[in-house]
């Protein structure tokens, strides 16, 4: 909204201690979403920029604070993904105080009246701009989560500017409302508890392995006068080894399916974690075939081939990893193309996000009228 949207990125950057913090924890892949928000800015901007057109009149404006608020309360019940809505005179001033949605504190709702937002990104582009505009996803501080700001202008037949209506909308609630994600919104902390009980057990299972190479490793400084016999030095290695692969794994699944918001859609995301997941067994066989080599070039120099065969079989799942990150990320390339020229075809040129609406259509909707827009319109 106009008192939580940073006026420039910097701005953005510079937010207090706890309001870093709560990002990190709970928008934590923040570039996965920036990537997300870019992909679907026009359809995002479409369909929030028809809530908000006709809403407001001439009529509405010159009515009073009562009327205006009468039009935007059936906005916030009706759309739940709807943080605050307020409206703005053609010289960047707020007519009225905030219509805040249950996210938000109740303190907004008697905030904001006759606050100047000249300023404000959203309230510039909406001025110079036939029809809706749309901010980028930034940290709100009504809401503690991210958020995006709509603005749509106000004008008269002679496209003189009357007003701007302005609201606040939770990025994760449309977005998931957009791609018909709730199902599986639903289902995801249960596929969190699993993967972090998986986890767990792969760290177990790490640590029981680590306690028995340091066994081992007591072994050799316990018996100092074998200390031409190498094999515990050899085992402890190789437990160690393991352990740490079993632990890297652990740490790969807890971050990539528990902490990190992970968006299914996008094969960039399953291919970062199928990366991560080869190069760790690649780091521990690695390391493996380093000691085999060692090992039988001291005690058996006949059984080096098979040494020699795990070290080809390494380079061979080296060559195929960057093969498949080559291919998929070349593959993802032709699938935005393909869907971006698709949604030329289908729908003419590309949407200028300071172009999309058309003034001389936006007629005023009466909140008793009930024609508030679907999501399917």
């Amino acid at each position: 909204m106009g008192r939580d949207e940073p006026a420039s990125f910097m701005d953005s950057v510079a937010l207090s201690g706890h309001a870093k913090r709560f990002r990190i924890q709970k928008n934590g892949d923040f570039m996965n979403r920036l990537e997300n928000f870019h992909e679907s800015r026009n359809d995002l901007l479409g369909f929030l920029g028809s809530i908000l057109e006709g809403v407001i009149s001439e009529e509405h404006l010159g009515a009073g604070t009562d009327a205006l608020r009468k039009q935007l309360k059936p906005l916030i019940r009706a759309y739940p993904f709807l943080d605050l809505c307020y409206v703005l005179n053609p010289d960047g001033r707020q007519i009225g105080t905030n219509i805040v949605g249950a996210r938000c504190f109740p303190s907004l709702g008697k905030e904001g009246d006759g606050e100047d937002r000249s300023q404000r990104p959203y309230y510039r582009q909406a001025r110079d701009s036939a029809g809706s505009v749309l901010t980028p996803p930034y940290f709100s501080s009504a809401t503690r989560s991210l958020c995006v700001t709509v603005s749509t202008p106000v004008r008269d037949e002679d496209n003189h500017l009357l007003g701007i209506v302005v609201a606040d909308i939770d990025y994760e609630q449309v977005m998931t409302l957009l791609e018909d994600d709730h199902r599986r919104k639903a289902m995801e902390p249960f596929f969190k508890g699993i993967y972090s009980v998986f986890s767990l057990g792969l760290l177990v299972v790490s640590v029981g392995l680590a306690i028995q190479a340091f066994h081992s490793l007591r072994q050799v400084f316990g018996n100092l006068t074998e200390i031409a016999d190498t094999t515990p030095s050899f085992q402890a290695t190789i437990l160690l080894t393991l352990a740490l692969a079993i632990f890297d794994l652990a740490k790969t699944i807890f971050e990539e399916e528990v902490l990190l918001r992970k968006d299914v859609r996008r094969h960039s995301a399953t291919r970062r974690t199928l990366t991560r997941f080869i190069a760790s067994i690649l780091i521990a066989i690695s390391i493996e075939a380093l000691m085999l080599v060692f090992k039988f070039a001291i005690q058996d120099p006949t059984h080096l081939n098979e040494a020699g065969w795990l070290v080809f079989t390494v380079v061979g799942l080296l060559i195929g990893l960057g093969v498949y990150v080559y291919l998929g990320a070349r593959a993802e390339i032709l699938l935005t193309r393909n869907k971006a020229r698709e949604k030329q075809h289908a729908f003419g040129p590309v949407i200028d996000a300071r172009k999309v609406g058309n003034p001389l259509r936006m007629k005023p909707r009466t909140a008793l009228s009930g024609e508030i827009p679907s999501v399917r319109d």
